[in-house]
């Protein structure tokens, strides 16, 4: 069973709107979670320093650490510049351009794994399909979000928080099926910030000293409270980790192996291959043939 720590949620801004197309949306996070859901029409987020994702069609977003970012409507060519913030401009439903994204911005009093849990989760529109309860849940949050009058921000506020926690079980179920068990560090803080570190950056060139250095501890320290609370030593975490990572590239983005190797912290093809296969059990060429037929 997957456990995920409680969390609160002290206040909400949920609105339907309009993306117009044409215009890139800067978004401050001001600690603030963010969430989209594409209910007509696709939109493209971009962290800072990363590649923009798209978000196809019913499919969600979330940035749960409150990240800057900038939004958009793929396919148009970005002409013009718009903040937007909460509380959100209605969207105008009798105009039929751009992307109609239903936007929720969370103020959280805790964050149960801020330093586990990525910068930006994005869930496809068949992931949705498969988990009803996420669907159920953000159906209850705009039908609160529409009405006038009383203030309902207790029910949105508690509908939040269930929305979070089956976000992060989707996200933990990820980790534990790439063999990771990134939850176990949460109570030390000392192994923490080394998940944190190997999580965020998995490309670093992280050695055993490096790692410790992070967390504060010595080689041998590191080592056996390491490996007593994940259940492996760090660098081979460490590289479950990059594999991990590696494969999700070689499913679904237009890379080289050569490219995924270098943007998971390997210099040579032949040690990433290496590291693939007995981690794997197959070449990288091989994992995305057989991941694309």
């Amino acid at each position: 069973m997957i456990r995920v720590p409680e969390l609160r949620v002290t206040a909400l801004h949920a609105r339907l709107i309009r993306l117009v197309a044409g215009t890139r949306y800067e978004v401050r996070g001001n600690m603030n979670a963010m969430a989209y859901n594409a209910e007509a029409g696709a939109l493209m987020v971009k962290l800072p320093n990363r590649d923009a994702v798209l978000v196809e069609e019913g499919g969600h977003c979330s940035l749960p650490k409150g990240t800057d970012h900038e939004i958009y409507v793929p396919g148009h060519r970005l002409c013009r510049v718009q903040r937007l913030e909460a509380p959100f401009v209605p969207a105008a439903l009798s105009n039929d351009s751009g992307s109609l994204v239903f936007a929720t911005s969370i103020a959280a009093s805790s964050n149960p794994l801020p330093d586990i849990v990525p910068d930006i989760v994005v869930l496809a529109k068949q992931e949705m399909a498969g988990d009803r309860r996420l669907d159920l849940v953000f159906d209850m949050l705009r039908h609160h979000a529409t009405l006038d009058g009383d203030d309902r921000s207790q029910i949105s506020n508690r509908l939040a928080e269930v929305a979070a926690i089956i976000l992060i079980e989707h996200v933990l179920r990820d980790l534990k099926a790439d063999g990771l068990n990134a939850a176990a560090g949460a109570t030390d803080p000392q192994i923490r910030r080394v998940l944190q570190a190997i999580h965020e950056k998995p490309q670093h060139d992280w050695s055993l000293d490096a790692l410790a250095r992070h967390g504060g501890l010595s080689r041998s320290v590191l080592a056996e409270r390491f490996k007593a609370i994940v259940g492996q030593p760090p660098i081979d975490y460490l590289t479950r980790v990059r594999m991990a990572r590696a494969a999700r590239m070689l499913e679904t983005a237009d890379l080289s192996v050569a490219d995924v190797a270098f943007r998971v912290g390997y210099q040579s093809d032949a040690s990433f291959h290496k590291a693939f296969r007995r981690m794997m059990g197959t070449s990288p060429s091989a994992y995305r043939q057989g991941r694309l037929r």
